[in-house]
């Protein structure tokens, strides 16, 4: 194997990890950034359309304290202020700097900055750029930046991470599968910093890309970081059902739009009289749930959405989104579409500080793979916010810690990354004993989520989900590795399912420790809160989960 030295390892270069590698490298540490697919190119953050936001474009009665608070209604009691607090007052000087950097905001016909309206938000705040392409906009003028700062900063493609190194309870860098070359190797770092993006590709409909595996929680996990709050799993509510070509597809202007069940009901009546449409998305998905739950859904598990009356509004305001639809053969301008809940976004993930350290020592984490801002509930365009913010906290805090210490690495192996190179350098069948692939294994894990973990969820229904998933991890236990080929997509889900797994059973357990319903997290069983907030958190000991509660921080 080869052995590479670097100061800060990034894993993950959507808007999160760029921005951490630019404020890394910047403070002149030598940052190595990698990923599974290309740097600056794949990952959510591509799709992304707009970004909630201050700054000098703000409407009159929107600041710091109006967007904080928005943030904590939002969060169902679980966000943490400390985390709320930095985001809401350091997005203004992030967007500036972008700004600086090059990146254009779009505008609106008295050539103004164009502010949006975003469900959840009290005031309108969210801006845009490219035309609604605001994440492909971001991740260039990032990708611009780091460009600019290659003495400090290298980039590597095409590489998937199996574990983190860890010695003397410190993470000292990643064991790696490079795959154009097949070839296995060691990163030493003097930091880690996560932000492999989310984990939608645990469930069979979302709007996460083919990336999403839920890689970073697992690899969080393997380094002994704790975990919080992971069943808050946000189901976009507004999802294209139909055609096949666009399942999963977000629809961003579903507060323009009314919704009927099959019967012609407008149904968000009965759940939400006084905002209908225009609500939160947890509110929304439960209610779409319940109707198709009720029989009250279309032959494809959904509910129609109907723009026809404000489609000149849609088209304006959602140039991208309506010609995507138009392309797919989803006519809005004459037509229903039909709608239902996607795997979008988890609001739990690895706990941190307002820097992002974890509980690990030398581990930072950053993006949608961090835990505690947005709580229970994530605000629209919120997203992109979070990446710019606390990607570079991270990036400026790993570099600080980097720059405090001596380069002694450690190339000693536990016997999981051992495993690793038993499965990954031997000549192995495609299939294991039971004949089961890793795409096999992969479509397996998302029926179990899809069945026990998905918007309405029950006692009975996740005891059997960790059952499944325990059966699951045996057969990926007897499953060999793939032949290994360059970019061989069997080789990508060997590795992947083996990450999804361990990050499903997180969720699970941590469902099956909530007794309550708040946020994203719905128990038929539990239907109402508890008095006082609390949190859960996952730890991974010796080849077990432990999930145990924790209280709220309090105020700020």
């Amino acid at each position: 194997m080869d052995i590479i030295n670097t100061d800060v390892l990034i894993i993950g270069s959507g808007a999160a990890g760029l921005s951490a590698s630019v404020y890394a490298a910047r403070s002149g540490q030598k940052v190595l950034v990698i990923d599974k697919g290309a740097v600056g190119k794949s990952g959510s953050t591509v799709g992304a359309v707009q970004i909630a936001s201050l700054g000098e474009w703000s409407l009159n009665g929107d600041s710091e304290e109006t967007y904080l608070k928005d943030i904590e209604e939002s969060g169902r009691g679980l966000s943490d202020p400390e985390l709320a607090k930095i985001l809401a007052g350091e997005i203004s000087e992030r967007i500036n700097e972008l700004i600086a950097w090059g990146l254009k905001l779009d505008v609106d016909e008295k050539k103004e900055v164009a502010v949006f309206s975003t469900a959840g938000h009290s005031i309108s705040r969210s801006v845009s750029a490219r035309k609604g392409k605001t994440g492909l906009g971001i991740l260039q003028t990032l990708l611009k930046k780091a460009r600019s700062l290659k003495d400090n900063l290298k980039t590597w493609s095409d590489v998937i991470t199996l574990e983190l190194l860890t010695s003397s309870e410190r993470v000292t860098g990643a064991l790696v599968f490079d795959l154009t070359e097949n070839k296995l190797s060691i990163i030493h770092a003097k930091t880690v910093i996560l932000a492999t993006g989310g984990m939608g590709q645990l469930y069979p409909v979302t709007s996460n890309p083919v990336q999403a595996t839920g890689d970073g929680f697992s690899l969080g996990l393997g380094a002994g970081a704790a975990l919080k709050d992971m069943e808050q799993v946000q189901f976009y509510p507004v999802s294209l059902k139909a055609p096949q070509s666009v399942a999963g597809f977000c629809i961003s202007f579903y507060h323009y739009s009314r919704l009927y069940n099959k019967d012609g009901h407008r149904f968000m009546a009965d759940y939400e009289p006084w905002t209908l449409e225009n609500t939160t998305r947890d509110k929304l998905s439960l209610a779409m749930a319940s109707e198709v739950g009720q029989g009250r859904g279309t032959e494809n598990g959904a509910v129609f959405m109907d723009v026809t009356h404000t489609t000149s509004r849609v088209k304006s305001d959602f140039p991208h989104e309506y010609e995507m639809c138009m392309d797919r053969g989803v006519d809005l301008t004459t037509d229903r579409a039909e709608v239902g809940p996607a795997a979008h976004f988890i609001m739990g993930g690895v706990q941190i500080d307002g820097n992002g350290a974890s509980s690990v020592p030398g581990l930072y984490v950053t993006g949608e793979t961090a835990g505690g801002l947005h709580g229970g509930n994530r605000l629209g365009n919120n997203a992109l916010s979070e990446c710019l913010v606390f990607g570079a906290r991270a990036g400026q805090a790993a570099a600080n810690e980097s720059a405090e210490r001596e380069n002694r690495f450690s190339t000693s192996l536990n016997g999981y990354v051992s495993e690793w190179l038993q499965k990954l350098t031997g000549d192995s069948p495609v299939r294991g004993k039971n004949g089961v692939s890793p795409y096999d294994i992969k479509r397996k894990i998302q029926s179990v989520m899809d069945e026990g973990a998905g918007v309405v969820r029950s006692d009975k229904g996740l005891h059997q989900a960790r059952e499944k998933l325990e059966k699951v991890d045996v057969l990926l236990k007897e499953a060999k590795a793939p032949s290994l080929k360059p970019y061989s997509r069997e080789v990508i889900d060997f590795i992947e399912s083996r990450h999804m797994v361990r990050t499903a059973k997180a969720i699970v357990e941590a469902a099956m420790h909530r007794t309550e319903s708040r946020g994203a997290h719905y128990n038929e069983d539990y239907p109402g809160l508890e008095t006082k907030p609390y949190h859960t958190s996952v730890t991974y000991l010796d080849d077990r989960f432990v999930c145990q509660r924790q209280p709220f921080k309090g105020d700020r």
